[in-house]
């Protein structure tokens, strides 16, 4: 059985979730960085990684992706003040949207400082008085501390293109079935919106209304946007030295 990588997130519940009651594959779940290790070591076939992986290794990229035009609800800077705290502290977790928010502080002219640190958002902000969180850290964070920052919208107001946060990759042929089927799931899981959204708020318990307008705001496949926001997204790495 073929094994495909699964963000650990509530971000792929939708798009997984006709998908894995077919199991026609081995799923495995874990966060965007340790997808792209368990990749990297030929474990997963075909998985989700960091955008900022695929950019720096190029292997061979398929149309699901996990992106935003416009806010995106799990990838956000939250503060326990009004204020931006003069250090950041990004979650270890994070290969794409830490480097984003680099480039959002220096295009923007801010004077924070970005730093990765281990730990949970809750021992993170015994220390900092700010962080970027990802996926469902950062939702459980959001409802208890003031957003700063929603990257999905300060991308898209600082580019004008949807925020990539992961591409699809495979390295066997069986990529373009497997990504194929993804798609299809995808499709299904919009089409039957309030059976995915119903099941999700039992699992994750929160609340369906939010859940709806967070599976709306994301984009799982790309279109000619987000290639334009992926390139974007390189670019703007490249004049900030961080590719």
């Amino acid at each position: 059985m073929l094994r495909i990588g699964k963000f650990g997130f509530i971000n792929n519940f939708l798009a997984y979730y006709k998908l894995e009651k077919e199991g026609k594959y081995e799923i495995v779940e874990a966060d965007p960085k340790t997808l792209a290790e368990l990749f990297e070591k030929d474990y997963v076939d075909y998985a989700p990684v960091p955008s900022y992986y695929y950019l720096k290794r190029k292997p061979k990229r398929h149309k699901f992706c996990v992106a935003s035009d416009g806010e995106v609800y799990s990838v956000v800077v939250v503060s326990k003040g009004k204020k931006l705290g003069e250090k950041i502290a990004a979650t270890t977790k994070s290969m794409t949207s830490v480097n984003m928010l680099k480039i959002i502080i220096e295009e923007n002219g801010l004077k924070s400082e970005v730093v990765q640190v281990n730990g949970s958002y809750r021992e993170i902000l015994k220390n900092y008085e700010s962080a970027l969180l990802i996926g469902d850290e950062a939702i459980k964070a959001r409802m208890v501390y003031r957003v700063s920052m929603d990257i999905g919208e300060e991308w898209k107001d600082l580019t004008g293109f949807p925020a990539v946060f992961g591409v699809a990759v495979s390295k066997k042929e069986s990529g373009n079935e497997i990504d194929e089927n993804v798609l299809n799931s995808v499709r299904w899981g919009r089409k039957n919106l309030d059976v995915v959204v119903e099941e999700a708020s039992r699992k994750f318990r929160l609340p369906e209304e939010f859940l709806e307008t967070y599976f709306e705001a994301l984009i799982h496949e790309m279109g000619k946007k987000e290639e334009r926001g992926l390139r974007e997204y390189e670019e703007l790495c490249k004049v900030h030295g961080l590719l």
